[in-house]
């Protein structure tokens, strides 16, 4: 959505986000108050789209693989309208509390023309269960319980697995918990995306491993609070 003064961005997905880019030829403010998204200022340099922001809080994760951010985060962006169809955008991430050196990344969109946005459902997660079909499995809280626990993807980047109101629903870091629907007894798709989830390695009536299939590529994360459990 875009008017002389102002850009504001709409990301569909599990939060539905909304970002405002402010082109009226302000600053960046000083000190910004923390956000999610932080504070953003663009201007026009030629035919692209130059946009600086600062103010983001360290709260969240840079992926879903984990990568940190820090309240020292500073992202420039440049968007660029190369034909009718195609978007390229390069981003460089300036973090220097986490990385040695500022990362750069380039990403090129493609239009989907018509496409309307469909409503994204926020539910109680005690109806959960209903709002995906494709299988009528039902697990009973027993057979749910062996994949509740702490389980671990690399070193300080963690995952848990909870059960809340008879649905199982993973949790990576400060993220969102995301509801898995059973497909299997051992297999889960995420209710947001669709993605899959297989737990593995049962023992002592709880699992060892999951990994999480999804369209980037598999990854793994073993279980760290079996210990525990068997003492």
């Amino acid at each position: 959505m875009q008017t002389p003064g102002v850009i504001v961005i709409l990301y569909h997905g599990d939060q539905d986000l909304f970002r405002t880019i402010y082109t009226d030829g302000r600053e960046l403010p000083n000190d910004p108050d923390p956000k999610w998204m932080g504070y953003s200022v663009g201007r026009w340099d030629g035919d692209t789209l130059v946009v600086n922001t600062a103010g983001f809080n360290d709260r969240a994760w840079l992926d879903y693989n984990g990568h940190p951010q820090t309240e020292s985060l500073r992202v420039t962006e440049r968007f660029r309208r190369r034909d009718f169809g195609h978007l390229e955008l390069e981003m460089v991430l300036d973090d220097p509390k986490v990385f040695t050196k500022p990362v750069s990344v380039r990403i090129n969109k493609v239009l989907e023309p018509d496409y309307a946005f469909p409503e994204t459902v926020c539910e109680n997660e005690k109806d959960a269960a209903h709002l995906m079909g494709g299988t009528s499995l039902r697990l009973s809280a027993n057979e749910l319980s062996k994949f509740t626990g702490t389980y671990e993807f690399a070193t300080d980047r963690k995952a848990t697995v909870v059960l809340a109101e008879g649905v199982l629903a993973l949790q990576e870091g400060n993220g969102p918990k995301r509801v898995l629907i059973p497909q299997t007894e051992t297999i889960f798709q995420f209710r947001d995306n669709g993605d899959g989830i297989e737990f593995l390695g049962e023992g002592r009536g709880t699992t060892r491993q999951f990994v999480i299939h999804a369209a980037a590529g598999d990854r793994k994360a073993s279980r760290i609070d079996l210990g525990l459990e068997r003492k």
